[in-house]
């Protein structure tokens, strides 16, 4: 019996020490609000965050894992960490990403998130921290998702943040396609006038 309890007290022993060193922690919420705490190996991160629509999963990497916040870098990082197919989010491509509406820095322990194109990824920066959020449904445009008492044992203060949009049928036209339009149905009705002209 003795052998027993030291055979499970190593095995548990194992497991946190594997847990507490791990480069990133996946975390299944599936809540529209909880408090998350998380330990990597850059130390333990907590925080609370709000919203309106259901975050069913969230993973806390190690800054060291992601060091470059490029939009598309953080976009391939995501398309990783959830097995996603490569060129996932059409954002990449479709729209402005150096607009605040994809991608913003923000600071201090608590912040809200607002962005006028809905999405179904979130990452935040985070100091030494980068924090994937999953939305079981599309969060909606223009609707604050809140993030509050952040704390952590190294350098976990608010950074910035990036979304992203794996339904590309829902992602917003960049401004030089609504031009297009118009000019497309200028030249047809030129050409419609000269051919009515030449007849």
């Amino acid at each position: 019996m003795k052998n027993i309890i030291i055979a499970a007290a190593i095995t548990l022993t194992a497991l946190t020490t594997s847990m507490a060193n791990a480069a990133s922690v996946t975390l299944t919420p599936n809540s529209a609000s909880a408090s998350i705490s998380a330990t990597v190996v850059k130390g333990t991160l907590s925080f609370i965050y709000s919203g309106s629509s259901v975050v069913s999963t969230i993973v806390v990497k190690d800054q060291n894992e992601l060091s470059n916040q490029n939009y598309d870098t953080v976009a391939d990082a995501i398309e990783t960490t959830f097995s996603l197919p490569a060129n996932t989010f059409a954002t990449e491509t479709v729209v402005d990403v150096s607009s605040d509406s994809f991608k913003a820095d923000i600071s201090g322990n608590s912040t809200s998130i607002i962005s006028d194109m809905a999405y179904d990824y979130l990452a935040v920066h985070f100091g030494g921290y980068e924090v994937f959020f999953h939305f079981a449904t599309l969060y909606p445009a223009n609707t604050a998702f809140n993030i509050t008492n952040v704390s952590a044992t190294k350098g976990g203060g608010l950074s910035n943040y990036r979304v992203y949009n794996s339904d590309p049928s829902v992602v917003p036209l960049p401004a030089s396609a609504l031009l297009f339009g118009p000019a497309l149905l200028g030249f047809l009705g030129f050409r419609r006038k000269n051919k009515n002209t030449i007849a």
